[in-house]
C-alpha cells in the first residue's frame, strides 16, 4: 500500500539505516523485527504524507527524543496501582508505542513477541486491550480510516526523529601540554579543579578524553539539560575519560553502562522527586552525576548558572544541598577517593553518555 501511494503521488518516504535501527533497539530497549523493522527501514521517519503525525507519533517533528523515550517508558501513566500491577510486566515485553489516537489511546507492540500484535492502552479507563490486529494489519486499518483515497494529507509531510544526530568524528584529547595551554588561555590558574587535573597529567603522563561541541549539543538534546559553565568545560576536557584519576564509583560518566541506563537513571530520579513533592528541583533540568547503592542520587541542576549539587536519598526520602557546585564537588571527590593522584586500576575509567555503540 505504501509503495502504491508513493508511486501514485510521486512522493518519497524516509526511513532508518540498519545501523540506525540497531541504535534504536538499544536506546529504546526493543527488538525491531518483521513488518515493524521493514516499516522503520522504509518509512520510520516519514511516510511521504500517507499518514501524518496525529496518528503515527514517529513523525512528530516537534517531539524531542525525551518525548519519545518517556512515552515508551509509559511515562504518561499516573496511577500507582496500575503501575504496580501492569507497568513493570509490560516493560519486560519491550513495548514500543508508535501510534496515538485522540491523544488518549496509545497503540503499541510487544516487540519480544513474534506475532507483533497491537495493543491499546486506554488512558480514560486505564486498561490494556488487544486490538485483534498485528502491526501490518493495524497500519492498513489506519490508512483505510484516515486516508482511503491514498492522497497526500499535507503538501509538506512531517519528519520525525528517534535518534540524536551528532558528529562524533572530531576527537577531544587533552594531554599535559593542552591542559597547560587551556589553563593559561582561560585564566584557570587559581581554579582548584584545573590545578589538580594538571598535576595528575604531569605525574602520570596520561590523557583525558572529552566530548566535542556537537556531542555536547546532543547531550543537551537527549537529556533535556543545559550544559554550561564548569560542567561544559569538564565534559569537553574529560567527559569520556579522566585518564584514571576518577572512575565508575565516583562519577557516572565513567561507568560502562548503556546510554539508555543513564537516561532511565535520570527518569527514575525525576519520578522520585515528584513523588516526594520536590517539584522545583525536579523542574531544574537536572543530571545525575553519581549513583550510590541504587538509592542515593548525587545530581546537579543545570537550569541555574550556579550548578548546585544535591543529594537525594530514596531510602530516607530526603533532599539536601551539598553546599558545593559542580567544580567543587569534583575536587572533593578527588581529595576523598584519590588524594595521591594515582592512576586507578581494575575499574572502569571511561564511558560515553551520548554515543550508542
Amino acid at each position: 500500500m505504501l509503495k502504491e501511494y508513493l508511486k501514485k503521488n510521486e512522493r518519497k518516504a524516509i526511513g532508518y539505516s540498519e545501523e540506525e535501527i540497531t541504535k534504536i533497539e538499544k536506546l529504546y530497549d526493543i527488538e525491531a523485527k518483521g513488518d515493524f523493522r521493514e516499516f522503520l527501514k522504509y518509512a520510520g521517519r516519514c511516510g511521504g504524507g500517507l499518514l501524518e503525525d496525529y496518528t503515527i507519533i514517529l513523525y512528530r517533528e516537534l517531539w524531542s527524543i525525551q518525548s519519545f523515550l518517556r512515552k515508551n517508558y509509559f511515562g504518561f501513566i499516573d496511577d500507582e496501582d496500575f503501575e504496580e500491577k501492569v507497568f513493570y510486566d509490560e516493560l519486560k515485553r519491550k513495548p514500543f508505542i508508535f501510534s496515538i489516537e485522540m491523544e488518549t489511546y496509545y497503540f503499541y507492540i510487544r516487540t519480544v513477541d513474534e506475532d507483533l500484535k497491537v495493543y491499546c492502552f486506554d488512558e480514560n479507563e486505564e486498561k490494556i486491550k488487544d486490538t485483534g490486529m498485528d502491526f501490518n494489519e493495524y497500519m492498513i486499518d489506519l490508512v483505510e480510516r484516515y486516508n482511503p483515497e491514498l492522497k497526500p494529507i499535507l503538501e509538506i509531510p512531517s519528519i520525525g526523529e528517534l535518534l540524536v544526530q551528532c558528529d562524533t568524528s572530531e576527537k577531544r584529547i587533552t594531554g599535559l601540554k593542552e591542559m597547560r595551554e587551556y589553563i593559561s588561555s582561560e585564566r584557570k590558574e587559581n581554579k582548584e579543579l584545573f590545578i589538580l587535573l594538571e598535576r595528575y597529567l604531569e605525574k602520570n603522563r596520561k590523557e583525558f578524553t572529552g566530548y566535542n561541541d556537537d556531542e555536547i549539543r546532543g547531550i543537551e538534546e537527549l537529556y533535556d539539560i543545559e550544559v554550561k559553565g564548569d560542567f561544559r568545560e569538564f565534559l569537553s576536557i574529560a567527559g569520556k575519560s579522566l585518564g584514571g584519576l576518577l572512575g565508575e564509583e565516583e562519577l557516572i560518566f565513567y561507568n560502562d553502562c548503556s546510554v539508555r541506563e543513564v537516561v532511565l537513571t535520570n527518569f527514575t530520579l525525576e519520578e522520585y522527586l515528584i513523588e516526594d513533592e520536590f517539584y522545583d528541583v525536579a523542574c531544574g533540568k537536572f543530571f545525575v552525576i553519581e549513583l550510590k547503592n541504587r538509592s542515593e542520587y548525587i545530581f546537579i541542576t543545570t537550569r541555574d548558572n550556579d550548578l548546585k549539587v544535591y543529594h537525594y536519598s530514596r531510602e530516607n526520602r530526603t533532599l539536601k544541598e551539598t553546599g558545593m557546585n559542580f567544580s567543587e564537588y569534583v575536587v572533593d571527590l578527588i581529595k576523598r577517593y584519590n588524594p595521591e593522584l594515582e592512576e586507578l586500576k581494575d575499574v572502569s575509567v571511561s564511558g560515553d553518555i551520548i554515543n550508542i555503540g
